[in-house]
């Protein structure tokens, strides 16, 4: 019961607006999870994405990080898991709908002979729900791929 009451204290002590966020981030958060199981990531993300999003002024990149961080917070605290990809297709299109223009990126690597994928969102060239090197790790799909990442057999 302590573990609670100090993740509750915590979570009063947010701003408004974060505590928003978070909130919004559990009750979507599962809706994406069951989403990108019946319609897969691609038929999703463009469903998402057709409706045009309003032009913003970007925000900083430590916002945009904070943003993420809710985000992830959220997530470890929803009914069922949200993976990697939930989170950044959630996190994307928030952003999206705030008219701030994200990339998702989707990566691979390969540990101990099995191919290992990872979701995150960038702007500018900047991941904001995870680590600066996350793309040292995982080769976006976007991007040549390091021969680092994919060691010979």
């Amino acid at each position: 019961m302590p573990r609670l009451t100090r993740k509750l204290s915590q979570f009063r002590a947010l701003p408004a607006a974060d505590r928003r966020i978070v909130l919004s981030a559990m009750a979507m958060l599962p809706l994406f999870r069951i989403a990108l199981r019946l319609f897969g990531p691609q038929r999703l993300q463009a469903w998402l994405q057709r409706k045009p999003r309003p032009v913003a002024n970007p925000l900083p990149a430590d916002e945009l990080q904070r943003l993420g961080k809710r985000v992830n917070s959220a997530a470890r605290h929803t009914l069922g898991p949200a993976n990697c990809l939930t989170r950044s297709l959630y996190l994307w299109w928030l952003l999206r709908r705030r008219g701030i223009d994200s990339q998702l990126r989707i990566g691979v690597r390969l540990v101990d002979g099995v191919l290992d994928g990872h979701a995150w969102v960038e702007y500018a060239g900047l991941p904001i729900n995870d680590r600066p090197d996350v793309s040292a790790d995982f080769a976006p799909f976007d991007k040549p791929v390091s021969s680092r990442l994919f060691p010979p057999p």
